[in-house]
């Protein structure tokens, strides 16, 4: 089961938020062969607006180390400039590596994009 989390964008800013996963025993999740995707879109049934790029977090190497346990979801500011302000739905899913492939809803919720008033 997913957690909720509504989440506020500055539009033509950098976002970036942390998300620690854990296991059904509240252990860390180890993450590191775990593939991320996650939409930003108007309505759950429009097109995507946005894509989230993924950084994986933890431990000293992050290609080969399994106690990475945790995710930032990235926008980078030339994908939120082009944000119009207002209310948009987002997930993000987890599919694990190997035959199997699990896939499971790690967060949703809404991203409420919000006007800046000073340009860069």
């Amino acid at each position: 089961m997913s957690s909720q989390l509504n989440i506020y964008i500055d539009k033509g800013t950098d976002f970036r938020l942390t998300v620690e996963l854990f296991d059904e025993n509240d252990s860390a999740l180890p993450i590191a062969d775990i593939s991320f995707y996650g939409t930003l879109k108007k309505l759950y049934s429009t097109k995507p607006v946005a894509e989230i790029e993924f950084e994986k977090n933890g431990g000293n190497d992050q290609d080969t180390d399994p106690t990475l346990d945790s995710i930032t979801l990235v926008l980078d500011a030339d994908t939120t400039s082009q944000l119009k302000p207002g209310k948009y739905q987002y997930d993000v899913l987890m599919k694990k590596a190997g035959p199997a492939g699990e896939i499971s809803k790690v967060v949703e919720g809404i991203a409420f994009v919000i006007s800046t008033i000073t340009e860069v």
